[in-house]
């Protein structure tokens, strides 16, 4: 099975069009990348490896309580938006919906994080979890309603809000750092409003406000349901190395591996920006259709990922050291060892993204579950003995068996041979091609 090196729908104008968004969103991922790492290094530097990692564990406690509250709402909308009359329903409750659910995900965490003991949360006090927790309706509204302009193909307007999101907490950290106001509580607040300012500019290009469908939300929520344990577990096997490691190690040992996680989930996000355009048409077309796309995407995808990993291993710890300061020395070997991971669930995306298709939620949380349990097991195996490169190396092995899980799926369902995924001289050549029509067309 192959495809040509642009599917019919994309020649003359269309393919123009989808080379200017696909310009854009490179170049909003990079100036991300940038702005990410900016932000990095102003709060390395300033708070140092224990308060970085007391920082970066309200951060997770925040992400994981949208992440597990979300309900995932965001699977169920992809799934349900093949049915063309769902879809301005779909758009109009992305919204208040995203609000209701986040909060109460943010109250039942409030609740629960406490239990397991006084030391198991670092905060500065009570009002920081508080601030933290406050971005969880405003991160789950902006999931649902960035997955309803990413299904609509309006990428520009996730675009333009990500980066004024992420200018507002760059300039907001350097002018308290010019202060020499720069404290836990304060990038957490920081972290919450420069998302809230990111929903807000999203909200007047809803494409369609009304009718608000009651109806469609129930569907909505009982899709969901169905793939949310997947989802949960999906992230916890992105995030919950973080908890471990702090309830193994040390509050430093979290802020040294955040360091180390940071360049290569920047990096990441380039690949991302190839998913984000391929998946209206992988949802959209035939099966068959979408299979021949997601092939040729993976093929892609691949060679994007290893570019980017290459770029990371050979320039990321010095760029890295130079910045944050040799307090983060330890953060090279984590960093490497991570590397091969993320490589391989970047390159792995375009295949997830097309086994939503399939509909099948219990097979979708056992792969996930078991990716999971790989994590926790050699987590609790390797931090005792290696520390934060156990920490990263746990986390290479599930990620690179989800990959491989991942793919395996989709070629046995698409009954596209494995060995059509391998990326040749076209790839390459078609990469060059496109970086230089991006260049013609910035």
């Amino acid at each position: 099975m192959s495809a040509p090196a642009f599917p019919p729908a994309l020649t003359g104008r269309g393919r123009d069009a989808t080379v200017i968004r696909l310009a854009h969103l490179l170049l909003t991922r990079l100036a991300l990348v940038v702005a990410g790492g900016l932000t990095s290094v102003i709060v390395a530097r300033a708070l140092g490896p224990g308060d970085r990692g007391a920082y970066w564990v309200i951060v997770t406690v925040a992400a994981t309580a949208t992440a597990v509250g979300n309900l995932s709402v965001e699977k169920s909308q992809t799934t349900l938006w093949a049915e063309e009359g769902n879809r301005p329903a779909i758009t109009a409750n992305a919204l208040w919906l995203g609000l209701v659910v986040g909060a109460v995900a943010a109250a039942a965490a409030f609740v629960a994080v406490p239990l397991p003991g006084a030391g198991a949360v670092p905060v500065a006090g009570r009002s920081t979890l508080v601030w933290g927790l406050a971005a969880a309706p405003v991160l789950t509204a902006i999931v649902y309603v960035n997955n309803v302009h990413v299904l609509h193909a309006r990428t520009g307007v996730v675009n333009r809000a990500s980066l004024a999101g992420a200018a507002l907490q760059c300039s907001a950290l350097v002018t308290l750092g010019f202060f020499g106001r720069l404290t836990v509580t304060w990038v957490v607040i920081v972290w919450t409003v420069s998302a809230a300012a990111n929903l807000v500019l999203l909200l007047p290009s809803l494409p369609v406000r009304r009718p608000r469908d009651r109806r469609l939300v129930r569907r909505a929520l009982s899709c969901g349901l169905r793939y949310h344990p997947g989802s949960v577990c999906h992230f916890l096997l992105l995030r919950l190395d973080v908890l471990i490691l702090n309830a193994l190690a040390t509050p430093a040992a979290v802020g040294i591996y955040s360091v180390a996680v940071t360049p290569a989930e920047l990096l990441r996000a380039m690949t991302d920006a190839v998913v984000q355009i391929t998946l209206p048409r992988q949802m959209e077309t035939s099966r068959e259709t979408a299979a021949v796309y997601t092939a040729r995407t993976i093929r892609i995808t691949v060679v994007l990922a290893a570019l980017s990993i290459a770029l990371l291993c050979l320039a990321g710890p010095f760029l890295v050291i130079a910045a944050v300061g040799p307090a983060f020395a330890g953060c090279v070997a984590p960093m490497l060892a991570l590397a091969p991971g993320v490589a391989a669930t970047a390159a792995a995306r375009p295949a997830a993204a097309y086994l939503l298709r399939l509909n099948r939620p219990l097979p979708t949380s056992l792969m996930y579950g078991a990716a999971l349990l790989l994590n926790l097991a050699a987590n609790v195996l390797l931090i005792p003995r290696m520390g934060v490169t156990g920490c990263a190396l746990a986390s290479t092995a599930a990620y690179t068996a989800l990959a491989a899980i991942q793919v395996g799926w989709f070629t046995r369902s698409a009954g596209v041979p494995l060995r059509s995924l391998r990326p040749g001289a076209a790839e390459v050549r078609e990469i060059a091609g496109r970086l230089r029509a991006l260049a013609r067309a910035g």
